[in-house]
């Protein structure tokens, strides 16, 4: 499959999410746990990203540093979304990030610059099996598509470079939820794995107050982080990017 069907795959994906018309709310998430009914829950969410690391392409290395501040500066497109589905034992998730983002620094003097600009999707897949009344074991799959260029200038001289790379990394983890009182929950997700890259982690910790049966909010905070590495000489390519910053969405549940 080609880079690009994956990229328009992704959008499909979050548009399909974004425009998805809920049909009629069924019972509360507890009597569907006994009695093993599904239930279907869409997330659409938005990210303040912060992006940190380094990205090299053959002899061309370029720290990456964008802050929240710079976020929205350079932010050139985002969409967001996730389903899930459960009964109460079994969950099965899909989430899909696509991001293109840029960003550069220049010495005071002008005398240098440098300049990165990525546009990535992160897509994961997750099966969950419930071990306790608030824990979930979960395994997933995730797939990364990084396209960067790098540029870099000192003085008069300016030298390029443009890479693609995309990659598959099976990961473990856990996701804790417990409630906190009227409508209000707690959840903290980890996941951790290798495959295509030498180590991808996910963090995610969130907020949510459920309004009613179909609609909720929730706030809270994401990391991803992947080191990828691939290639010698001048074919040498490595990824070594942590993403992370505070969140705000809605969920709709049928």
């Amino acid at each position: 499959m080609t880079r690009l069907w994956w990229r328009q795959l992704a959008l499909v994906a979050v548009a399909g999410l974004a425009t998805a018309s809920p049909a009629q709310a069924q019972e509360q998430a507890g009597t569907q746990a006994a009695s093993g009914d599904w239930r279907q829950t869409v997330f659409l969410y938005g990210m303040g990203a912060m992006i940190e690391g380094d990205a090299q392409v053959g002899p061309l290395e370029v720290p990456v540093d964008v802050g929240l501040s710079d976020f929205f500066d350079n932010l050139e497109f985002g969409a967001m979304a996730a389903y899930r589905i459960e009964n109460g034992t079994w969950s099965f998730t899909g989430d899909v990030t696509y991001m293109s983002l840029g960003g550069g620094k220049e010495t005071e003097q002008g005398r240098a610059s440098a300049r990165l600009d990525t546009e990535q999707i992160t897509a994961m897949l997750t099966a969950g099996r419930r071990i306790t009344p608030h824990l979930e074991a979960l395994v997933s799959l995730a797939y990364f598509d990084v396209n960067a260029d790098l540029r870099a200038r000192v003085l008069q001289q300016v030298a390029t470079a443009n890479r693609d790379a995309d990659w598959f990394d099976p990961l473990i983890g856990f996701n804790y939820e417990v409630p906190m009182g009227g409508k209000w929950r707690y959840t903290l997700r980890g996941d951790i794995g290798a495959g295509g890259s030498d180590l991808t982690w996910h963090a995610l910790t969130k907020f949510t107050r459920q309004n009613s049966d179909r609609f909720g909010w929730y706030v809270g905070y994401r990391a991803i982080s992947y080191d990828y590495e691939d290639g010698s000489g001048l074919n040498y390519t490595r990824f070594d990017l942590t993403q992370h910053g505070p969140g705000a969405g809605i969920s709709i549940s049928f």
